[in-house]
């Protein structure tokens, strides 16, 4: 057997069951169409989120007849003679999340004697509002007065562009920095269109909550000390250190550091009652020099100190108090 004879049988095989369809649903009559029981099948998506395009394939179900062409309605625009588009950014209102969106087109046919005739199209789409993805160094919990760094995608829309609001705070683009002073925060996300008008796609919501408290540690000639250890009388000089939780201050150094504003100092001299030897400030913040304040004192002597004004120092320069108890920020030392 030649090639080409081979090539021959191999394409009647596979095409002769083909021909044989088509021509079963052939009527060679003159006052008919060209293609008998036609009935269009629609294949599009189900779901698409605000803002995506909705896209559906329309077909006839033997392939279509000759001059077939496709024709929306309404919103829906058909592309060449398959293709059906429609743009959802306007299909819900604001207090909307899902809508049920039915839709209707069209097929014009040609008959065989030239005369034009419709096939209806129609079907329906569920649009609803995307899915709202943050990510913060926080997760979903945000830092009082820090400065938190907010991501904000949508799947579906990974190549639009968004407007974030938050209060007063608003930029064009994916990421926002929020100081949030009250006890939550949220970001509405839009859909900024080719002709500048913005599409409501929906909020995030976050809790607020204090930073993590720092620790107090308290340092007399580079050795650390501890409640009810000896001070040297000569050596009266007391740091004070406030170390933030390491990962707090990885994640948000410039929001990390603390200051004392001052220290109020006791003297109980042997068994009489305390006395205040006053109120005084620390030195950057930390350092208090109290060999002045016990030149009267006596080894045995008792020394309660107890911290003022413990803040914390923000990315923008503000002094926010840290709420510490009168217990963890009193000390007490017995002269030596």
């Amino acid at each position: 057997m030649e090639l080409k004879e081979l090539r021959y049988n191999i394409m009647l095989a596979l095409y002769f069951p083909i021909l044989l369809y088509a021509f079963s649903t052939f009527d060679l009559s003159e006052d008919v169409y060209a293609v008998e029981d036609l009935k269009p099948v629609v294949v599009g998506e189900q779901t698409v989120v605000l803002g995506q395009s909705f896209e559906a394939r329309a077909f006839l179900a033997v392939g279509g007849g000759q001059g077939q062409q496709l024709v929306g309605e309404g919103a829906l625009v058909a592309l060449g003679d398959s293709l059906f588009q429609m743009p959802t950014a306007l299909l819900l209102a604001d207090d909307e999340d899902e809508k049920t969106i039915p839709y209707t087109g069209r097929f014009q046919l040609q008959q065989l004697g030239g005369a034009l005739s419709e096939i209806p199209v129609a079907d329906s789409f569920v649009v609803r509002r995307p899915e709202i993805i943050a990510t913060s160094e926080a997760t979903q919990t945000l830092y009082r007065r820090c400065l938190n760094t907010i991501r904000i995608d949508v799947p579906g829309l990974e190549n639009r562009t968004l407007r974030l609001r938050s209060g007063g705070a608003g930029t064009v683009g994916r990421t926002l920095a929020l100081s949030p002073g009250g006890e939550g925060a949220r970001i509405d996300v839009f859909l900024v269109e080719n002709d500048s008008t913005e599409v409501f796609l929906g909020s995030k919501s976050f809790a607020v909550m204090e930073p993590p408290r720092p620790e107090l540690r308290v340092r007399n000639a580079e050795r650390e000390v501890r409640n009810g250890d000896n001070l040297p009388k000569r050596r009266a000089l007391l740091e004070f250190d406030l170390v933030p939780d390491a990962e707090f201050r990885r994640r948000y150094p410039r929001d990390a550091r603390y200051s004392i504003a001052s220290a109020t100092v006791y003297l109980r001299k042997g068994l009489t009652a305390s006395q205040a030897m006053g109120t005084f400030a620390l030195e950057g913040g930390r350092r208090l020099v109290l060999t002045r304040v016990l030149r009267e004192a006596q080894p045995g002597d008792r020394l309660l100190i107890r911290l003022n004004g413990v803040v914390r120092i923000n990315h923008g320069g503000a002094a926010v108090p840290v709420a510490l108890s009168e217990t963890s920020r009193t000390f007490g030392f017995i002269i030596s």
